[in-house]
């Protein structure tokens, strides 16, 4: 039971961070913007 909690759960925060997962290339996109709009305030 326990272990079939855990398995659970695990998957469950595969699930969420699959959801929220960005391509490395939109991640480096939101980077430089943001680096951009750094800089320039």
């Amino acid at each position: 039971r326990f272990k079939r909690q855990c398995a659970r759960s695990g998957v469950l925060q595969e699930v969420r961070k699959r959801e929220h997962y960005e391509k490395p290339s939109v991640r480096r996109k939101k980077k430089s913007e943001a680096a951009r709009k750094r800089k320039y305030n």
